[in-house]
């Protein structure tokens, strides 16, 4: 198993490069990830591997036993109260403070605005005119008209508004990882009560993954769905009514943490493995919470919305959490079918053993018996390899983040194909987990590394436009990735620089600011110095923004944020 993850590692860096790098000129975001980061830490993970199989074909002999150590249980809860700290300290010392996506920006908006008792940002009349060019993506067709109010569902940002009103809204993600991986070391002492060491291969996994922990560092609602994941699966396993009730409620939570569909992923495999384990009742019973579910936060909180803060106004249709519209997008994306790089991605964010580990789970099953009882390595399998399947486009993303939520499955995988295949009481694998903990953190440090590299350009920019003295900051996105995110707002004070995205503003519109405020640029001759990634200045609405430029400079309006360096283009 080890040599056939080395050499599929080696075909996904060399597929990868093969098919999205290799004669290419043009890279969006995921190829410039796959190209900068993770092709070169899947060719270590190759070369780990493949020394690691040479390692267990030498030492081929029985393998020593020796007595349980009794300081398993100190050393895991000691590593889930780092991992904590870590996510905790990474927001400033990797991220700067700083939300790359305008996912992300979503969740603070949502988190501020539910902190304060409201369900989105009072549009100013003043800034009315502008209000799409000041929030042009992602923003809730609700009452589109007179608030400013994120598209995505209010249960992760609630979580980071209870943060928020106590000051101290970054330890959000990290305290709710803290939560997921407690859950996960229960549900791995409920599964093998009998091998302390697979237990501690399923949080070694855990707490070795790049992407847990990076991911914790960000307010993606992604570090939520693992730990109600797992919550909700240690629920389910305790088999009792209180359980599955309970295990209900958690679900209509996290069907609401921003999309109802990622929980259904998870779920709907358990509720199959109920059903074909013959237990009907709890069957039929998450079948009915599955659709509640979607009943909830599909229509029953929409029209809450029209309510509170109005219709979807007719001349601005956007996307809503609607079946419809879930599945309209759905195969809207699947253009953006990306297995090699995302599958990549995951692989490269997390311990070289997890999916060997995984898959050897399944020597554990017992076949013949499988008609009379299905195991529960199957029913996490199959959400595993749904997840990976659906390799859609993610744009950011520190790992896989579409998989997130299955992260806790994969672990508890690494411990039942641990259980499955090494002696119980041996002592003569402990080097490969050692090397994997080793390898994990060594890659772990270096992506981490290099992400803060890579943010910390965007994070100047930010600065620089926050620190000017204009009324109105203008940002031409052309020349990196995603710029149009630098358009944001703190806690719904617009404040001063009003940052609005000049491609959604027209001639009149221009006019009228350059006429009433005092108007500054920033452009890829500031923020390439600074340290945004220099992507070619080629954008589809590059002609377009161009003539806006052209028509500031006629009529002497814009200067720089910052004055631009020498021979800067």
């Amino acid at each position: 198993m080890l040599t056939l993850f080395a050499l599929l590692a080696l075909g996904l860096s060399y597929g990868g490069w093969l098919w999205h790098i290799a004669g290419s000129n043009v890279r969006g975001l995921s190829e410039f990830f796959f190209d900068r980061q993770d092709k070169w830490v899947l060719d270590g993970q190759a070369l780990t591997l493949i020394c690691l199989a040479i390692w267990a074909w030498l030492v081929r002999r029985p393998a020593a036993r020796g007595a349980v150590a009794q300081h398993r249980t100190t050393l895991i809860a000691a590593g889930i109260v780092l991992a904590v700290l870590v996510g905790w300290a990474g927001r400033s010392l990797v991220f700067h403070d700083y939300s790359p996506s305008r996912d992300e920006l979503m969740v603070e908006m949502a988190g501020a605005y539910l902190a304060n008792g409201h369900l989105g940002w009072p549009v100013p009349a003043e800034w009315a005119p502008y209000l799409r060019a000041i929030q042009p993506e992602f923003y809730s067709p609700y009452g589109a008209n007179t608030h400013w109010t994120a598209i995505y569902l209010p249960v992760h940002a609630a979580i980071r508004a209870l943060f928020t009103w106590i000051g101290m809204a970054d330890l959000a993600a990290p305290a709710t990882l803290g939560v997921g991986l407690l859950a996960l070391w229960h549900n791995a002492r409920k599964l093998m009560p009998d091998r302390p060491d697979a237990v501690l291969v399923v949080m070694l996994m855990a707490l070795t993954s790049a992407q847990l922990l990076t991911t914790a560092m960000t307010p993606y609602a992604m570090t939520s769905h693992f730990a109600f994941n797992m919550v909700w699966l240690a629920l389910v396993l305790r088999g009792d009514k209180l359980g599955h009730i309970s295990a209900a409620l958690v679900a209509l939570l996290a069907a609401g943490l921003h999309q109802w569909h990622f929980p259904l992923l998870f779920i709907g495999p358990f509720i199959l493995w109920m059903a074909a384990n013959r237990r009907w009742g709890a069957a039929v019973f998450h079948g009915l919470v599955a659709i509640m579910m979607m009943l909830v936060w599909a229509r029953l909180w929409p029209m809450a919305l029209i309510e509170l803060v109005g219709s979807p106004p007719p001349s601005d249709v956007h996307r809503t959490n609607g079946v419809l519209d879930k599945l309209e997008s759905l195969f809207g994306r699947l253009d953006k079918w990306q297995p090699l790089l995302n599958n990549a991605r995951l692989i490269a964010w997390n311990n070289v053993l997890l999916l060997p580990l995984a898959v050897l789970a399944l020597w554990g099953v017992r076949w013949r018996r499988l008609l009379r009882e299905v195991p529960i390595a199957l029913p996490m399998l199959l959400g595993v390899l749904a997840g990976m399947g659906l390799a859609l486009y993610q744009g950011y993303g520190w790992g896989f983040r579409y998989m997130h939520g299955q992260i806790g499955a994969l672990c508890l995988l690494a411990g039942l194909g641990w259980r499955a295949v090494v002696p119980q009481g041996s002592q003569g694998h402990r080097p490969l987990l050692a090397a994997s903990a080793v390898v994990a953190l060594l890659s772990g440090l270096w992506l981490i590394s290099d992400t803060e590299r890579y943010v910390r350009g965007y994070a100047r920019t930010m600065a620089a436009i926050r620190a000017s003295d204009a009324d109105v900051v203008l940002v031409d996105i052309r020349g990196g990735y995603y710029m149009t995110d630098l358009v944001r707002f703190d806690e719904g004070k617009l404040g001063r620089p009003v940052v609005i995205a000049l491609q959604m503003l027209g001639y009149d519109q221009l006019d009228r600011l350059c006429a009433t405020r005092d108007v500054a640029i920033m452009d890829r001759s500031q923020f390439w110095p600074l340290g945004v990634h220099r992507v070619r200045p080629v954008y589809r609405g590059s002609e377009f923004i161009q003539r806006r430029r052209d028509h500031l400079a006629e009529i002497g309006c814009g200067r720089p944020v910052n004055a631009s360096p020498a021979g800067v283009p």
